[in-house]
């Protein structure tokens, strides 16, 4: 008997082994350096609960060089990409209910609405520019998102969104490591407080739009 997996599914799949690569990776790390370790997990935590700037921040202060902090949060941006876009089109399709990310999607789905326009007049170059933004709600699995809502098709969605979130993430890196070295001259805390204030910022972000939600 054959298999096939439609290609959302094989989308997950290939989520979930680099997942497990990923955790893999962390475990091994743990037996040459259980600080750097550590670090690796918090920068994961931070970057998905907080954002890029905040993820790429902590790897800075946790004394991480520059193509470390840019694989990784590489890394932890692609497998979010590649398990949550699946799920989404899954429960689009009725045949999943994923009721811990129903608010998130019905958020995106808002958005779209609202730059509908945009991205009927810009399409696939309006997608990668929405996703490289450097704004809240403007991160690789919205993108993702609106790309299928959009009509895109699957692998042309993940080769445009996962490009420009690579390609963010460089840039941001490299600004923010400019930046800690010239904040630096002022205080040895510059990646501390940078980070601090990412997350400042994405808190505030958070609690804009719970309070701006219909009740």
């Amino acid at each position: 008997m054959r298999f096939t997996f439609s290609k959302e599914k094989q989308i997950f799949i290939f989520g979930i082994f680099l997942l497990l690569a990923y955790l893999g990776g962390i475990i091994a790390t743990y037996f040459v350096s259980i600080k750097d370790a550590n670090h690796i997990l918090g920068m994961t935590a931070t970057n998905f609960i907080f954002g890029r700037a905040a993820g790429i921040s902590y790897g800075f202060s946790a004394g991480f060089d520059e193509l470390v902090v840019i694989l990784i949060n590489i890394v932890i941006e692609v497998i979010t990409v590649l398990l949550i876009y699946p799920l989404f089109v899954l429960s689009w399709k009725k045949s999943l209910e994923v009721k811990t990310l129903e608010s998130f999607f019905s958020k995106v789905k808002d958005l779209k609405t609202r730059y509908s326009v945009f991205f009927s007049k810009y399409g696939k170059y309006g997608l990668f520019i929405f996703v490289w933004f450097p704004f809240w709600m403007t991160g690789p699995v919205v993108g993702a998102i609106i790309g299928f809502l959009i009509g895109l098709k699957h692998y042309h969605t993940m080769f445009i969104v996962l490009t420009g979130t690579s390609l963010a993430i460089v840039v941001w890196t490299h600004f923010l490591k400019e930046l800690i070295s010239l904040l630096h001259q002022l205080s040895d805390y510059a990646p501390y407080i940078l980070l601090g204030l990412f997350v400042f910022i994405a808190i505030v972000f958070k609690l804009i739009q719970s309070k701006s939600r219909p009740s």
